[in-house]
């Protein structure tokens, strides 16, 4: 089902991955997955040691990215085989992130995937919390505050400057960014049907 959302991780107060989804969003499909992902503790640590080399992808790299296209022949951003086991060879996770045809949240186990690389620029997709319209659902992994947090989206009751995502609002939307409505402690994440629980009340 179409549920737009966001995944973001947040460590050392920088935003290392904030990847947008399609699908699923809702807590009993995406959040789920997420929980069971930082309920493996080796999961939580493995990523927690690789994030010191993520960070969002940025307008030099787009710009450097467009040159490399633009040296192997490729004008019109579609690119053939050939083309694309040389874009393969030259950015092997943007590969992954743009060809993968990634399910919601195996963002997080891809990068477990590309541990081995000494650099991983991530899709920028934070701003897409701003209007909650469109963004369902996003849902925080802030290893500063070790939580676990979600947010939902339709949000017409107003935000709080404290709101992790009041920076973002353009004081003109009739929809807010998303609202914070759960948050729980990553080394001490509920089950499931707990998890959906307070997820809905």
């Amino acid at each position: 089902m179409g549920t737009r959302n966001l995944t973001v991780v947040v460590q050392n107060q920088e935003v290392k991955v904030a990847q947008y989804g399609q699908y699923d969003g809702f807590p009993d499909s995406l959040g789920v997955k997420l929980l069971k992902f930082f309920s493996n503790p080796e999961n939580t640590e493995k990523l927690k040691e690789i994030l010191p080399k993520v960070r969002l992808w940025n307008e030099k790299d787009q710009k450097l990215q467009d040159e490399f296209l633009e040296s192997i022949g490729c004008t019109n951003g579609i690119l053939n085989d050939k083309q694309k086991e040389q874009f393969k060879m030259k950015y092997p996770f943007r590969y992954r992130e743009r060809y993968g045809k990634l399910t919601e949240g195996q963002i997080l186990e891809i990068l477990l995937e590309f541990h081995h690389l000494d650099e991983i620029a991530t899709i920028d997709a934070y701003d897409f919390a701003s209007d909650s319209l469109f963004c369902e659902w996003a849902y925080v992994i802030d290893y500063d505050k070790n939580a676990f947090e979600v947010y939902k989206g339709l949000n017409t009751s107003g935000i709080s400057e404290e709101d992790r995502f009041f920076p973002l609002y353009d004081g003109e939307n009739d929809y807010y960014p998303v609202k914070i409505i759960a948050s729980f402690p990553l080394d001490q994440l509920p089950d499931e049907n707990e998890f959906l629980f307070q997820c809905s009340t």
